[in-house]
C-alpha cells in the first residue's frame, strides 16, 4: 500500500509540473503602454523627442505567457525607459520622423526579452537628434530694477555649449539678463555697497526644456558688486506756519513783540528719499520758536533765535541751508507796543 501511495503521489506533482510548465509557455498577446524618452549615446549630441519630454507608446506583445508577464512586471517597476540613440543616427537642427518600431528598438530592457511587438501606435513620431556647439561672447546684462548703482559685473561676457538649433535662437538674441534687483536689496550693508552672485537667464531660451543639457562657460552665475548711488531729492516746500512756545507765566506778565522784517511763514529746502519727498505736505511740518522764562531777565532786548523745524522719518534740511532766525523782545504789558504785531 505504502509503495502504490508514494507511485501515486509521484504521478500527481509530475502531472502538475508538466501542466505548469506548458501553461507557461503558451503563447498569448497582452496590450501594454511604454513610456519612453529619447537619450543620446554621445555627450557631444542631443537627442529628443520634438514636441514633448516623452511618448507613451501603446504595444501589443506576442509571446509566451510567463515573458509577458516578465516585461509586464518591468514595466510596472519602472517609470521610464531610454531609447538610446548612437551615432549611425543622422543629426540635424531640424526634426526628423522616426518610426515607433526604431525607437522601441532602441530600448535595451526591451530587446532583452524575447517578445514580439504586433502593433506600435503612435506608428511615427518627430524626434531631435542634433550636435551640440558653443555660442561664444554672450553679454550679461544685470537687470536692477528701480535701482541707481555704479557696479562692476564679472565676467561681462559668457559662452553657451547647446544643440544648433538653439544657438540659432541665441545668436539671434545674444543676451544673458541677470535680475539683480532683490539680491541687491537683501545683501546692501549700511554704507549702500553691496556684493551678490547671480544666475544667467537667456530670454532666447526660455521655452527650452530643463533636460537640454545647456552648459553655461565660465560660470552660470555672475558676480556683481558696487554702490547703490544716492535717490535723494532736494526740493522747497512751504510756506511752513511757525508757531511760538512760550511759557504761561511769561505770557501773563510779557508781549512777545516780532521784528517786523521777520518772516512766519517761510519756504525751506529739504532734503530725503525723491518719493517720499515729492509726496510731502508742508502742512506736515511743524515749526517753532522756543520763548524761556529767562529771556525776562532782559526785557525790551532783541533776542534772536533758531526756528526749529520737526520733520517726517528721513526728511533734514537740504545741506548748506542756513539756519533760520526770528528776532523778537519781551515787553512787559502795559507798555507802548513798538513793533509790528505778537503772537
Amino acid at each position: 500500500m505504502w509503495e502504490k501511495f508514494k507511485t501515486a503521489s509521484m504521478i500527481v506533482i509530475i502531472t502538475v509540473l508538466i501542466w505548469f510548465t506548458a501553461d507557461q509557455n503558451i503563447s498569448e498577446e497582452q496590450s501594454l503602454s511604454l513610456p519612453i524618452r529619447l537619450t543620446s549615446s554621445s555627450p557631444d549630441r542631443y537627442a529628443a523627442f520634438a514636441d514633448a519630454p516623452q511618448v507613451v507608446f501603446q504595444i501589443t506583445a506576442v509571446g509566451r505567457r510567463r515573458q509577458l508577464k516578465e516585461l509586464s512586471d518591468l514595466i510596472a517597476s519602472t517609470s521610464t525607459f531610454d531609447a538610446v540613440m548612437d551615432e549611425t543616427k543622422k543629426a540635424s537642427p531640424q526634426p526628423q520622423i522616426m518610426t515607433g518600431r526604431e525607437i522601441l528598438g532602441a530600448v535595451r530592457e526591451i530587446n532583452n526579452l524575447p517578445v514580439r511587438l504586433r502593433n506600435v501606435d503612435p506608428s511615427t513620431v518627430s524626434v531631435r537628434i542634433d550636435q551640440y556647439e558653443t555660442v561664444a561672447g554672450i553679454r550679461v546684462a544685470p537687470n536692477y530694477g528701480d535701482l541707481k548703482v555704479s557696479a562692476a559685473v564679472t565676467p561681462g561676457k559668457v559662452s553657451v555649449r547647446l544643440p544648433s538649433f538653439l544657438a540659432e535662437k541665441l545668436r539671434a538674441d545674444p543676451v544673458a539678463t541677470a535680475d539683480a534687483d532683490q539680491r541687491i536689496r537683501s545683501a546692501r550693508r549700511p554704507d549702500g555697497g553691496f556684493q551678490i552672485k547671480v544666475p544667467l537667464t537667456f530670454e532666447a531660451l526660455k521655452d527650452m526644456e530643463p533636460d537640454m543639457r545647456i552648459e553655461i562657460l565660465p560660470s552660470a552665475e555672475v558676480q556683481i558688486s558696487g554702490q547703490i548711488e544716492s535717490q535723494t531729492a532736494t526740493t522747497r516746500k512751504g510756506p511752513i506756519q511757525i508757531t511760538w512756545s512760550i511759557p504761561q507765566k511769561v505770557q501773563e506778565d510779557f508781549k512777545v513783540v516780532i521784528d517786523p522784517s521777520a518772516n512766519l511763514r517761510p519756504d525751506i529746502d529739504l532734503s530725503g528719499p525723491k518719493d517720499a519727498i515729492e509726496q510731502l505736505d508742508p502742512r506736515e511740518i511743524r515749526a517753532f520758536v522756543d520763548v524761556y522764562a529767562a529771556d525776562t531777565e532782559k526785557p525790551q532786548t532783541p533776542i534772536r533765535r533758531s526756528v526749529q523745524f520737526v520733520l517726517p522719518p528721513g526728511v533734514t534740511l537740504a545741506p548748506g541751508s542756513q539756519a533760520y532766525d526770528v528776532v523778537f523782545q519781551l515787553e512787559p504789558r502795559g507798555t507802548t507796543e513798538r513793533g509790528a504785531g505778537s503772537p
